[in-house]
């Protein structure tokens, strides 16, 4: 009777010994994948946004130098962008909004300090909606184009990234209890398999 009590304490143990590992490794995998693909989905998006303010700073600089004025200039590159997914918005740095194109009407955007905002790169941000229920990034960059000065915003909706994340971590919810159950079955075969052996001994003992 007493050997018989300590292999079902050590088949426990090693049963929670096995389940512990086999549950842990596709759950690290798991969350491996979202982190990885996340930090992709919102590095491209960076990307693109950085593209697109490059993208208008070449068609601001070639609007003044067909002679339009700096307002004008500004309308046309945001004329420009109309089709695009992407927002845009055209300040002078010191002053008011020349123009913009594809803003989001619960979008505030708030301009950071100029001296904030670099010439050479982007600066990149997150804001949420008025209502505060989808993000958007946001990319401020300083362009200097004599004779004048402007502060180029490209935005990017992030409620679909959001929404294919949200997506992706409730298939991950199911998989933890599936890969609990599998897990605590193998677990206990591959208990049952290692002590096999201590069991044939204990009973011809």
């Amino acid at each position: 009777m007493l050997k018989t009590l300590r292999i079902e304490s050590v088949r426990g143990r090693l049963t929670l010994y096995y389940l512990s590992v086999l549950a842990a490794a596709p759950i690290i995998v798991g969350v491996l994948i979202y982190v990885l693909l996340a930090r992709a989905l919102y590095v491209r998006v960076d990307a693109n946004l950085q593209a697109g303010v490059r993208i208008a700073m070449t068609s601001l600089s070639n609007d003044l130098a067909e002679g339009q004025d700096y307002e004008d200039a500004a309308r046309s590159t945001a004329a420009e962008q109309s089709l695009s997914e992407q927002m845009l918005a055209i300040y002078v740095r010191d002053g008011p909004l020349l123009a913009e194109s594809g803003k989001d009407g619960d979008l505030e955007v708030v301009l950071p300090p100029p001296d904030m905002v670099p010439d050479g790169e982007e600066l990149l941000q997150t804001a949420l909606e008025t209502d505060g229920d989808d993000r958007h990034r946001l990319a401020f960059r300083s362009v200097s184009i004599p004779p004048s000065e402007y502060i180029v915003v490209m935005g990017a909706d992030l409620e679909p990234i959001d929404e294919e994340l949200d997506f992706l971590r409730g298939i991950l919810g199911y998989m933890v209890p599936i890969a609990l159950c599998i897990a605590g079955v193998g677990g206990w075969f591959l208990a049952r398999e290692s002590l096999s052996p201590v069991v044939s001994m204990a009973d011809r003992a």
